[in-house]
């Protein structure tokens, strides 16, 4: 398989996020599991090991709901892989620059200008008409207005 199923964030604030509450949840977890065998053994101390294997039993359903749901998110993941594997949609026809002046009702030298630079920044009217153009070219570091 070339690529993965998932797709997770793999910058380090997420990841550390991550890990923190995934300890929390087991935490959580494994304090409210052992509250239950203790709050069970004191309250009737003569049960035997009937406490355990009823968390036993717990603790297996909770594993087979977890499997169930880890095999849907992988047969759904694998399904779309499959199914969007060729690509159906045909890419539209690119703007010339006429029509793209046109639609912004700019001057085809000004669509020009702003489809070579680097970063612009646009004023706008209140009618959503172009009012001003800032451009700004970046040239081995140095910026120029």
């Amino acid at each position: 398989m070339m690529q993965p199923l998932i797709f997770t964030e793999q910058q380090r604030l997420p990841r550390v996020l991550d890990a923190l509450l995934t300890i929390i949840a087991w935490l959580g977890f494994s304090w409210l599991i052992y509250s239950g065998l203790i709050n069970a053994i004191e309250h009737d101390p003569f049960i035997g090991t009937r406490p355990f294997y009823t968390t036993l039993n717990t603790l297996s359903i909770y594993l087979l709901v977890a499997c169930l749901i880890g095999m849907a998110l992988i047969g759904w993941a694998k399904y779309n892989q499959i199914r969007f594997r060729i690509e159906r949609r045909k890419r539209r026809p690119e703007l010339e620059r006429d029509e793209v002046a046109a639609s912004f009702n700019i001057t085809p030298e000004l669509a020009l200008v702003m489809s070579q630079a680097q970063v612009f920044t646009l004023a706008h009217y209140d009618t959503g008409a172009i009012d001003r153009v800032w451009m700004v070219k970046t040239f081995a570091g140095v910026q120029s207005e």
